[in-house]
């Protein structure tokens, strides 16, 4: 994962950050794009997408491959995402590890796998079929979430472990969901990072959230809180990281903020020599 191309820091494209974005903007390194956002594909869309490939190396980022379940995709949702990875000369694409459809019913959610042998088999079987039809490096993302099964046998790190090491895909390791889950479940975010495989991370979001009803929900509403750039400063030197981007859905501030935001994750990068590893 390590000869991937170092794409530095980055965000997420959002409809409301274009004006910011459509000449290219010196704060900003690389892209991430939802294939979703863009679909059905037209020819203004394909042209809007070219047009950010040419200011910006891109990766993509899905929400809806669902890997957790035995499904069908869409129709047209392979070929669409396909088209996409090509148009933008996409660097890897990734996804959750999660399921979000029943058979060929959508929740539009992402729905957390049990954590069992079953369902790791699952996971494993679809990942490299994905890997295999899309023929670009493939990353799966830990996620957030507010309830455990009672199917449960594996630890979520085990299980995260496991996935991607039988699956022989990348890691894009969510440091908010990791911090979330840590506070939501009241456990040490830092033990769980050493149990992952960090050789295999490819990519680290970076987001903020906002605590409602005793809850830290992964809302992607605000900017990213110390204890995520404590993560990251842990985690950048054990990892051969090749981007890292801020994800932020709603309430935007002004965009010289998100700058910052991308200044404060480059420091941590630089000073680490990441784009050496």
């Amino acid at each position: 994962m390590s000869s991937l191309p170092y794409l530095g820091v980055g965000l997420s494209y959002r409809w409301d950050l274009n004006p910011h974005l459509a000449r290219g903007n010196p704060g900003v390194d690389w892209l991430e794009v939802t294939p979703e956002h863009f679909l059905p594909l037209t020819e203004d869309a394909l042209q809007r997408l070219a047009l950010l490939a040419r200011r910006y190396p891109l990766a993509g980022h899905g929400l809806e491959l669902s890997v957790g379940s035995d499904g069908v995709d869409a129709p047209g949702y392979m070929e669409g995402v396909r088209r996409i990875l090509s148009t933008t000369k996409s660097a890897w694409h990734g996804d959750h590890l999660c399921f979000t459809r029943v058979g060929t019913l959508p929740l539009r959610a992402l729905t957390p796998v049990p954590l069992t042998e079953e369902a790791l088999e699952v996971c494993v079987r679809n990942i490299r079929r994905v890997q295999a039809e899309l023929a670009v490096p493939f990353v799966v993302e830990n996620i957030a979430y507010l309830f455990e099964t009672p199917l449960d046998t594996l630890p979520e790190e085990e299980f995260l472990r496991r996935v991607v090491t039988e699956a022989d895909c990348g890691l894009l390791l969510d440091l908010h969901n990791l911090h979330a889950n840590a506070v939501n479940r009241r456990y040490d975010p830092y033990p769980f990072l050493d149990r992952l495989p960090l050789e295999r991370v490819v990519q680290i979001h970076i987001a903020g959230g906002r605590t409602m009803e005793g809850l830290l929900l992964d809302s992607h509403s605000s900017c990213s809180p110390k204890e995520v750039f404590e993560l990251l400063d842990y985690v950048v030197p054990r990892c051969p990281v090749r981007g890292v981007n801020f994800e932020m859905d709603s309430d935007f501030p002004p965009f010289p903020r998100l700058v910052e935001e991308l200044a404060h994750a480059r420091s941590i990068l630089q000073r680490h020599g990441a784009s050496k590893s």
